[in-house]
Parts: structure tokens; C-alpha cells; sequence
């Protein structure tokens, strides 16, 4: 019963925090807002953010409010890639 109960109710956790998030097998060790809104830093410790190039995809980070195509970033000390997301967004996940 609990192989039913895991196939219709499947589990995934923030690899950061280790709370619940939303199930998505696309993005298996995606980081929660929680952790993200704890700030994304570049190596040398300065704030970065990433979004949309516009309304219809793209990616683009923000450092110093000058547009790059930088996808590293570090979250609560762990190495980070963000990336586009499929439908859109942006999706990061610890670098292995």
C-alpha cells in the first residue's frame, strides 16, 4: 500500500532546508523561494538575481544592475546553477 500511496502522492524536498516543495520530476533538487529569497550571491559575494529575458523566455542574471548571461550562483554557501525553466521562469538546483 505504501508503493500506491508514494506513485499518487510523491514527495520532494528542498535540498537546502529539506522542506516540502512541490512535486517535479523535471527539477528533482529544485531550491524553494524560502531559500532563494535568503539571497543569490556571486562568488565574490555580490547579489545577483535572474528572470526572463521577456514574456516569451530567455534567460538573463543581474549583477550590479548590469545584464549578463551568468548562471553560477551561491545560496546559504552552496554552489548553484539557475536556469530557464521549461515553461518558462527560472528554476535553480545545487551543481553536483
Amino acid at each position: 500500500m505504501d508503493d500506491i500511496t508514494f506513485k499518487h502522492n510523491p514527495k520532494q524536498f528542498c535540498p537546502l532546508c529539506k522542506k516540502n516543495v512541490y512535486f517535479m520530476p523535471r527539477y528533482p533538487n529544485y531550491i524553494c523561494a524560502d531559500c532563494i529569497g535568503t539571497g543569490t550571491f556571486t562568488k565574490d559575494g555580490k547579489e545577483i538575481s535572474f528572470s526572463n529575458v521577456d514574456f516569451t523566455g530567455g534567460f538573463m542574471s543581474m549583477v550590479d544592475g548590469v545584464k549578463g548571461s551568468e548562471h553560477e550562483c551561491f545560496i546559504k554557501g552552496v554552489k548553484c546553477r539557475a536556469d530557464e525553466s521549461r515553461f518558462g521562469g527560472i528554476v535553480i538546483q545545487p551543481t553536483k
